[in-house]
């Protein structure tokens, strides 16, 4: 009786230990693909950071280019459709790469 008793019992108690235990290996490979995910995030975060940053400079420059007098009209002409094609880029999001 004892041993039909504690089979049962020993068998429940060895899957709850395998249970709690994988469910902790996993919780455990979950929080580290956060972290990864997390640092991933945030270098993204500076590369565009940095690449608006590239983008006003550019944008300023062209502004400049474009207005000063000594600028050929054609040249003030490309510089601004560039302007424009910048403009169009940043605030429609279109840059996929």
């Amino acid at each position: 009786m004892v041993f039909r008793l504690g089979l049962p019992v020993l068998i429940l108690l060895i899957g709850t230990g395998w249970f709690a235990w994988s469910s902790y290996r996993r919780a455990a490979a979950a929080e580290r693909a956060l972290i990864d995910l997390t640092s991933e995030n945030k270098a993204l975060i500076q590369e565009v950071r940095a690449l608006e940053k590239a983008v006003a400079a550019a944008e300023q420059g062209l502004r400049t280019l474009s207005s000063h007098p000594s600028v050929p009209r054609d040249v003030a002409v490309t510089a601004d459709l560039t302007l424009a094609d910048i403009r169009r880029l940043t605030e429609r999001k279109e840059l996929d790469t």
